[in-house]
């Protein structure tokens, strides 16, 4: 989700010309989102639902899976879709010309949670098509002649079920105009129902189902027996969202997230994580973000995969042991500001995106115990006095050798470093990251690395992952995350740390595997 993508979906928040309010925004659910509702959508948000809404104006049937994070108005796209659907009749197709909405969630509770997140749109669009459209003596244009019920409420029906399961919107009538509730017989419906078999015998030609990650709830006999045949008749649309769960049950089988089933090709299938709102809400993002990162610290990294970077977990492992991790920050142990004994210098170098340049410099005494004595952090693309820092660092620090990342962006600085006669010893992450990331660890679990408190290096650690690749052992930073602090610091301790023989893994809720 990166500046291109969010500005090429600014195309769909723009009115046609020529074309009125309320027919424009019948053609497209953005505009009725933030032309009717007064909400602006998010550009993850405008990409689903034009997909679904494409599929809405052809009258073609289909299947939309969404992986989603928490926090980040999943529930309040499906509202709106289904708001759209209904105020402007758009997927007709029972015997009374009607859009019937079925919605079902993992409780009964939060589907009707659902319903009420919708009523809650309808009165936010009473208000503001109220105050935004008035004519030239300041007068709404939309507003209620006798001061009565506003835009949308105007719509419903008061004759038939508005509850907490139900929303009813009035059949067409002249004036609607034609575009409003377009040729509604009996009106369109939205209903909340509870996982179970209660769903039975209902017809929808919208279906949403929210959480349907959670198999333990909607089950795949809700699915395939008791929801799926309620909208064979109408070629319904259906809507499957959810966080990752469990990795079974039919909306597992459907992410397909390892490739282990066969793709089902009606399904159309989006993962969007908490990253999909950084550019458009940076504060609210660093708010969430550092919840994060507090949730990691207090060892549910599992969770935070799941829930905000849309993750299949399936026990994840850590390359660290959290125990061991923990351990090794000791609170009355502070940052060195120079040190006269022998010590290293690993550099790590960053990129222009997103990697940042970090220096540390660590030491190691008679008894072999590794200390991590300083450490240095560039922003991105911002390291332009790195050998001058470095320079500056050597009249404080008593550094023997420096070991840079042996890498083509490091190259030119690597060069530069040699002709200044320092003593380099560059790192090839490519050939001894697993071996000399193994030796680290190995020092770390007998209690021999010690560093000051830093709870960005803590959750990096925390956060590094080690699996198999195709043709080696990889380790790797999770989703979310980066490993710029860990690499500067093994980097410093290249010279060390002792090698171990093999590897173990540590499953992340116990000590060792």
């Amino acid at each position: 989700m990166d500046e291109s993508f969010v500005e090429g979906v600014e195309g769909f928040r723009v009115l046609p010309k020529g074309r009125g309010l309320l027919e424009s925004c019948s053609g497209s659910v953005v505009l009725f989102a933030e032309r009717m509702l007064g909400f602006r959508l998010y550009a993850w948000q405008v990409r689903f639902l034009v997909e679904v809404e494409r599929a809405v104006l052809g009258g073609v049937g289909s299947e939309f899976l969404a992986l989603t994070s928490r926090q980040i108005g999943k529930s309040t796209s499906v509202a709106i879709f289904s708001l759209w659907c209904c105020v402007f009749n758009k997927y007709p197709g029972t015997v009374h010309c009607n859009t019937v909405v079925g919605i079902t969630s993992a409780s009964d509770v939060q589907a009707k949670k659902l319903l009420y997140e919708m009523k809650k749109l309808i009165m936010r669009g009473d208000r503001f098509m109220r105050d935004s459209y008035k004519d030239e003596n300041g007068d709404s244009l939309f507003a209620s002649k006798s001061g009565g019920k506003g835009f949308f409420s105007r719509l419903l029906d008061d004759s038939e079920p508005n509850n907490t399961t139900t929303i009813t919107f009035k059949a067409e009538l002249p004036q609607h105009g034609g575009i409003l509730l377009r040729g509604s017989l009996a009106g369109s419906v939205i209903k909340s129902y509870p996982p179970t078999s209660v769903i039975l015998g209902e017809t929808f030609t919208v279906i949403i189902i929210d959480e349907a990650g959670k198999s333990d709830r909607i089950s795949d006999e809700f699915f395939y027996d008791y929801i799926m045949p309620t909208g064979n008749s109408t070629n319904a649309i259906r809507i499957y969202l959810s966080t990752p769960w469990v990795t079974s049950g039919f909306f597992y089988r459907y992410s397909n997230p390892d490739d282990e089933f066969e793709d089902n090709p009606d399904v159309k299938r989006f993962l969007f994580t908490i990253d999909s709102i950084r550019l458009e809400n940076p504060d609210y993002y660093i708010s969430v973000k550092s919840r994060i990162d507090k949730l990691v610290l207090d060892g549910k990294f599992d969770e935070v995969q799941r829930a905000y970077y849309c993750r299949f977990v399936r026990g994840e492992k850590s390359y660290f042991n959290p125990e061991s991790v923990n351990k090794c920050f000791v609170k009355d142990y502070e940052m060195f500001s120079g040190f006269g004994g022998l010590c290293d210098l690993g550099v790590d170098f960053g990129g222009k995106v997103n990697s940042k340049t970090v220096l540390t410099i660590s030491s190691v005494d008679d008894k072999g115990l590794v200390r991590r004595l300083y450490c240095k952090v560039y922003e991105v693309g911002k390291d332009d006095s790195l050998l001058d820092d470095i320079t500056e660092l050597m009249r404080s620090f008593n550094i023997q050798r420096i070991i840079p990342d042996d890498c083509p962006a490091g190259d030119y600085l690597i060069r530069r470093m040699v002709d200044k006669g320092w003593n380099v010893h560059p790192m090839n992450f490519r050939s001894e990251k697993v071996k000399k990331y193994g030796a680290f660890r190995a020092t770390l679990n007998r209690g021999e690395v010690v560093s000051y408190v830093d709870d960005s290096l803590k959750t990096e650690m925390l956060s590094l992952e080690f699996g198999q690749g195709s043709k080696q052992s990889v380790i790797k930073h999770a989703p979310g995350y980066s490993d710029d602090l860990i690499d500067s610091f093994v980097m410093s301790t290249y010279f060390f740390v002792s090698e171990e023989s093999g590897f173990k893994t540590f499953n992340y809720y116990e000590d060792e595997e």
